[in-house]
C-alpha cells in the first residue's frame, strides 16, 4: 500500500468510527443533530448515527440524591433538615426533559422545589411536632414534589427526613 492509501483508509475508518454510538443500559440517548434536538431517542445498544449527530445519555435509573437546608416551624424556630430524595426520569420524556432543561435537571427543578416543599411543610408544624412528625413531614414533602415535577417527566420516589437539628438556644430551653 501506497502513503495516499493508507491516510484514505484511516480517513475512512475515522468518519466510520463517528458512524456508531452505544447506549448502556438504564440510559436514553438523546440524538442532536449540529446541537438540534431530534424527534425521537435511542434505546440501550449498538446504534448507526450519522457523522454529523451526537448522543447525549440520560440516566434513566433511580438515582438519590442528599439535601440539606434550614427551614422554620410555625413557632419561627430555626431547623437544619438533612435528608435524602430518590428519583428517576421517564424515557418517554427523556428527550424534553433534556430540551427544556439539559442535563443539569436536578439542580435546576428538584433541588429547588426541594427546598421550597420542605419550607412550605415545616411552616406548618410547631418544633415541638416536627421531631415527632418526621414520616408525615415526609409523606407532604413526596407528594408536593411528585405533583411538581410530574410535568418534567421526573418520578420522586421517595423523600426522607434523615435528622432534624435546632438551634443551641432552642435545645438548651427545651
Amino acid at each position: 500500500l501506497r502513503p495516499r492509501q493508507i491516510l484514505s483508509l484511516a480517513g475512512i475508518a475515522i468518519i466510520l468510527t463517528g458512524c456508531f454510538s452505544t447506549v448502556p443500559t438504564g440510559y436514553t440517548g438523546i440524538v442532536t443533530t449540529f446541537g438540534k434536538v431530534e424527534n425521537f431517542t435511542l434505546e440501550a445498544g449498538f446504534h448507526m448515527i450519522s457523522p454529523v449527530q451526537d448522543v447525549i445519555l440520560m440516566d434513566n435509573r433511580e438515582q438519590k440524591k442528599s439535601f440539606n437546608f434550614s427551614a422554620f416551624s410555625s413557632d419561627i424556630q430555626q431547623v437544619d433538615v438533612m435528608g435524602s430524595v430518590n428519583y428517576n426520569i421517564d424515557k418517554s420524556t427523556a428527550m424534553v426533559l433534556y430540551k427544556e432543561v439539559g442535563t443539569g435537571y436536578f439542580d435546576v427543578l428538584i433541588s429547588p422545589r426541594m427546598l421550597e416543599n420542605t419550607k412550605a411543610v415545616f411552616s406548618r408544624y410547631s418544633a415541638e411536632n416536627l421531631v415527632a412528625s418526621r414520616d408525615v413531614l415526609s409523606t407532604q414533602i413526596l407528594e408536593k414534589m411528585q405533583e411538581d415535577m410530574k410535568p418534567y417527566g421526573i418520578r420522586v420516589i421517595s423523600v426522607a427526613i434523615e435528622d432534624l437539628d435546632f438551634t443551641d438556644s432552642f435545645t438548651n430551653a427545651v
